[in-house]
């Protein structure tokens, strides 16, 4: 069966990366391609070459002419980078449906927080971007509130097309466009990145009025910590603090900084197997 070209573009950054080759050490390295033409890899090469994955040089060969060697370009980084974050994107999704089809809670938090009737102003924020699972959550919560509008932090261009009543508290989340102790809740599903989460979380505090709630909904919080690297520790990490797109967060991380913000705070799990980290500001 023929390789497909992607696969086959990964296949031969991986062998370079370990040393330069030729392209008939790539071709031996390649032990599951076949081109009976013997044309399909030259014409690769090239346009590879041609996009920064890979660069080439003419070398004097072991025992007779020279010969062109090729190793890892300019912008294989950015490619690998890239397939990386597909392959993570691929394991999440079949992690997620593997614990919704036996939906046991993976951690010995407490007992979910109590109910509240809401009472004041909402503020919502989605992150990386809203979905249309947000959109449910926002309708919601404004069927928990007196007030007329919920506020929105980050683009709101989705929002606009529902018909739901909301105001925009801009997109900086590290800088809300509200005064002091506006807010009575703050829901966030999902996080911005790692390096921000003092700011935020600060910037929470600012606006959030006395005995008021800060509720993060996430889809993936990984706590345990490995005595040793290993695989899985690999992918919390790496997914954690170079695609925070994706959703997967460093359960303890937010759970210091929320610890350093707010003396009364916790952390629960759903029946869904979701994690909710929430905090109660005094």
């Amino acid at each position: 069966m023929q390789t497909a070209r992607s696969e086959l573009i990964s296949k031969i950054l991986q062998a370079l990366d370990k040393h330069p080759s030729s392209i008939y050490d790539i071709l031996y390295s390649l032990t599951d391609y076949s081109d009976p033409r013997r044309t399909r890899l030259p014409k690769l090469l090239k346009a590879m070459e041609n996009d920064g994955l890979v660069v080439s040089a003419l070398q004097p060969g072991p025992l007779g002419p020279n010969r062109r060697v090729y190793e890892i370009g300019p912008e294989a980084e950015t490619h690998m980078r890239q397939n990386l974050k597909s392959s993570i994107e691929t394991i999440l999704h079949f992690y997620a449906a593997y614990r919704k089809s036996d939906p046991q809670k993976l951690y010995d938090f407490p007992k979910e927080l109590e109910k509240r009737k809401t009472k004041g102003r909402i503020m919502f924020a989605a992150f990386p971007k809203m979905t249309s699972d947000d959109i449910e959550t926002i309708r919601e919560l404004s069927s928990t509130t007196e007030e007329s509008t919920i506020s929105i932090l980050g683009p709101d261009q989705m929002l606009s097309k529902t018909g739901i009543k909301f105001e925009s508290v801009g997109e900086n989340p590290i800088k809300f466009k509200a005064k002091d102790q506006t807010f009575s809740t703050i829901q966030f599903n999902g996080l911005p990145e790692l390096g921000i989460y003092s700011e935020v979380i600060a910037e929470c505090k600012r606006v959030l009025m006395r005995r008021g709630l800060l509720k993060i909904r996430v889809p993936f919080a990984l706590f345990d910590e490995l005595e040793k690297p290993a695989l899985g520790e690999f992918i919390q990490v790496t997914a954690a603090n170079l695609f925070p797109e994706l959703g997967v967060i460093e359960g303890n991380e937010v759970k210091l900084v929320l610890e350093q913000f707010f003396p009364k705070n916790g952390v629960y799990e759903t029946s869904l197997s979701e994690v909710i980290f929430w905090a109660i500001k005094s």
